[in-house]
């Protein structure tokens, strides 16, 4: 009677539809549970592992994507073997298959690449002000594809990576202090003490501007039309813009109070008689 049995089950599982058979597809669904369990437990140490190496979520979170895709890919491999399927037919398929894609979209793995070399390097950082070849903003998001701009006057721009790696990236966040620099006129009839005087008057009358590093004021050059000075003055970062028009409308001020002369182009004619 037992044996009976046993030769109807081995019946069943030898059945076969094509080159499959209740027995493999038995085994296979068998290695697939075994596989997913054995990944769901490699994952939880890869993924604290990765995290705790990557400071960026972004760049973590893709790791751990390839790493969960490969162990996947292997898991099929595995599952293919277990069915019959011919495992160099199957590489062969996906070997052809990853070539289709990767030319497809060759564009977006070079934005991918670069993005990856950003997070990595990190010459922007979130929160910091940059310009980008005549683009400029706060940077609200350094992704793996494009990186996110916020501009003064709030407008979001998205800069694909491949450019933010290729072009020049100027920080101006990355030090706490910046430098103005400005340069003023004044006329040739108004004396250098008074003007440079008038100067520094106008950097003293603005409060975000640093004591230390000293400010700089010199003349600078002599124009057809009037001498120009130079004026240094270091501020906070944070506060470069507010000390950069304050200190335009100070020198203006103070220009007025010491009756300096702010020059413009002008021509003089000289009458004489013969």
């Amino acid at each position: 009677m037992g044996m009976a049995i046993w030769n109807e089950i081995q019946q069943v599982i030898s059945f076969k539809v094509g080159s499959f058979s209740l027995g493999n597809i038995i085994e296979g669904i068998v290695v697939y549970f075994i596989c997913a369990t054995v990944i769901r437990f490699i994952m939880q140490p890869v993924a604290k592992v990765v995290e705790k190496i990557c400071k960026n979520e972004t760049l973590a979170h893709f790791l751990t994507t390839v790493v969960r895709v490969v162990l996947n890919f292997v898991a099929v491999i595995i599952v293919a073997d277990s069915l019959g399927i011919p495992i160099a037919s199957l590489l062969a398929v996906f070997s052809m298959f990853g070539i289709a894609i990767a030319l497809s979209v060759q564009g977006a793995l070079g934005n991918l690449t670069s993005g990856i070399m950003l997070i990595i390097t990190q010459p922007i950082k979130v929160g910091e002000y940059v310009f980008v070849e005549g683009v400029e903003g706060i940077v609200k998001e350094v992704g793996l594809l494009c990186t996110v701009l916020t501009t003064p006057d709030n407008r979001v721009i998205y800069v694909p990576n491949s450019e933010m790696n290729t072009k020049k990236i100027t920080n101006f966040s990355r030090e706490p202090l910046r430098r103005i620099d400005l340069i003023v006129g004044a006329s040739y009839d108004d004396g250098i003490d008074a003007v440079k005087s008038a100067l520094n008057e106008a950097i003293d009358a603005v409060p975000v501007l640093l004591k230390d590093p000293e400010p700089f004021v010199s003349v600078n050059s002599y124009q057809p039309h009037d001498i120009q000075y130079v004026v240094k003055a270091w501020v906070n970062s944070a506060d470069y813009w507010t000390g950069y028009y304050a200190l335009l409308e100070a020198i203006k001020r103070s220009y007025e109070k010491n009756n300096i002369s702010m020059s413009y182009p002008h021509l003089n004619l000289h009458m004489m008689k013969e």
